[in-house]
């Protein structure tokens, strides 16, 4: 059955280096993608050892091409706590050492102890006799300067192993031949470096793994990864016989994504935590589900044959007709939903727009309300100040004229010259004049006329600015300085007219 892994389980990069390998989920028998077993016998060493150990040790031995024996894989594998990444990186950080017990397995029977030591390896690489501190029985100068060259041989040992390790991890135990970054050019040329110009390989993507997973994705295509270490037994046969197969290059162009990777780069390293290979080579079909779910439906390690990955291939290649139609819908929800989104928020952008319109209308209105309420507000309080004025301008004139009615004499005998006055409300009066009174004293009668007292109760009605005029022929009156004789006006009928306009002229109330 096909096993979903989530990309957000990835471990730290903290961890990446070191970290055991997560075990595999149950028995060994019930794990799809074990591969058999490589058919190692049962040692003297391999007594008392749990079935995982057992298969940390066959790992650790095929990644290594058995380049120690089960007595020093045992142990370096005790001293790492069983963590066949640990003990790989120890391995080959004494990698010269080891080549070279491997190329003469004679010598390290004789060697003795000196594998049965690998608890120690950081500090193993220039013979026995430098491994352990000088004898105490050393006197004088000779004894401190033989435990000071072996603290500096030690030290320099250190920098070296971490200096190799670094390489090792970062441009694999191989150096920069393999693994050639994130380019599927480079990964391909190196390949052929290794194993011979003549291979005929497929074509491997261009980029890294969550690149390919993207484009997988996107090109609705299973993702088929292929993870390599040059230390497994079959690498060269897999890389010479599977990959150059013609009907596997052609499925894997034709159908797939491939991706690559050397075991000793950290993607790679990662991406094989991720689906959990024991074993390598690794062939695995990923389906990129969706964004953050990725499904194994297909996986072949160690000792493959051509059968076995067309069978795969096949396999997973129908499969991916089963899961087409639930990622195109999938995807088709995605967009759809996507849609949706764009829709209500473009409708909610819109909506706060017509809101925004709609307050500044508002705010608009409420301004040009507030404007109008201010200006009729000033012109009554201007109509109020008006009236108030001329209240109190005709207060004021009443109160003059009342004081002038007070002033003005009585008729004397003398009084000869008699005018008639018609007010504006067709209302008369009259009053004999001295013949050589003058045109002002007709005016101040005129504008006291209603106070005076044989007037009081008639409602005379005085206009505050007035002109006299004779009835006819009709002239207006406005020497002031002229007498009653000299402009005729004796026995005559005058009217009394109000000045609407607002000129200032030489007319006298």
């Amino acid at each position: 059955k096909p096993r979903s892994i989530a990309l957000s389980s990835l471990p730290p990069p903290s961890l990446w280096r070191g970290a055991p390998a997560d075990p595999p989920a149950g028995p060994q028998v019930d794990n799809p993608f074990r591969s058999p077993s490589s058919g190692l016998t049962e040692m003297d060493g391999q007594e008392g050892l749990t079935g995982e150990q057992r298969e940390a040790l066959l790992l650790f031995k095929e990644v290594t091409a058995g380049a120690r024996d089960d007595t020093a894989s045992i142990q370096l594998l005790k001293s790492c706590g069983w963590s066949v990444e640990q003990a790989l990186q120890l391995h080959w950080a004494a990698g010269e050492d080891i080549a070279t017990s491997a190329a003469a397995p004679s010598a390290s029977a004789a060697m003795g102890s000196s594998d049965a030591s690998l608890a120690q390896p950081l500090l193993s690489g220039e013979g026995e006799a430098s491994t352990a501190p000088p004898s105490v029985a050393t006197s004088g100068g000779g004894q401190l300067n033989s435990f000071i060259s072996w603290i500096a041989r030690g030290v320099r040992r250190i920098g070296a192993t971490i200096l190799h390790l670094i390489s090792c991890f970062f441009f694999g135990a191989g150096g920069m031949l393999l693994g050639g970054g994130h380019s599927g050019a480079a990964f391909g040329r190196a390949l052929t470096a290794s194993y011979g110009s003549q291979l005929q390989l497929p074509n491997f993507y261009e980029g890294s793994f969550s690149r390919a997973l993207q484009t997988a994705r996107k090109d609705l295509k299973l993702l088929v990864v292929f993870l390599h270490s040059e230390h497994a037994r079959e690498a060269r046969s897999f890389c010479t016989n599977v990959l150059c197969n013609d009907i596997v290059r052609g499925m894997l162009d034709e159908n797939f994504l491939l991706w690559g990777g050397d075991l000793a780069r950290m993607e790679a390293h990662q991406v094989a935590q991720m689906v959990h290979a024991r074993r390598y080579p690794t062939l695995c079909v990923l389906l990129p589900a969706s964004l953050d779910e990725v499904r194994v439906i297909g996986m072949v390690q160690g000792e493959v044959d051509v059968d076995a990955a067309i069978a795969l291939l096949a396999r997973c290649s129908e499969e991916m007709e089963t899961h087409r139609s639930e990622i195109v819908a999938r995807s088709a929800q995605h967009i759809e939903d996507r849609n949706l989104r764009e829709q209500q928020d473009r409708e909610y952008q819109e909506a706060l727009e017509m809101d925004r319109k709609r307050a500044e209308e508002q705010a608009e209105q409420e301004r040009e309300a507030r404007e109008a309420q201010r200006l009729q507000e000033e012109t009554e309080r201007k109509e109020r100040e008006r009236l108030e004025r001329e209240e109190a301008a005709r207060r004021k004139l009443d109160e003059e004229r009342k004081e002038q009615a007070q002033k003005l004499e009585d008729e004397v005998p003398e009084a000869t010259a008699k005018i008639a006055l018609r007010l504006p409300a067709g209302q008369r009066a009259q009053r004999k004049f001295r013949p050589e009174a003058l045109l002002s004293d007709v005016y101040a009668w005129a504008g006291c006329v209603g106070h005076l007292p044989e007037n009081e109760g008639r409602g005379l009605e005085i206009p505050g600015r007035f002109v006299l005029k004779t009835s006819f022929p009709t002239r207006d009156l406005t020497e002031m300085d002229r007498t009653i004789k000299e402009l005729e006006l004796s026995g005559t009928n005058l009217v009394l007219a109000e000045i609407e306009d607002d000129e200032d002229d030489e007319h006298h109330k």
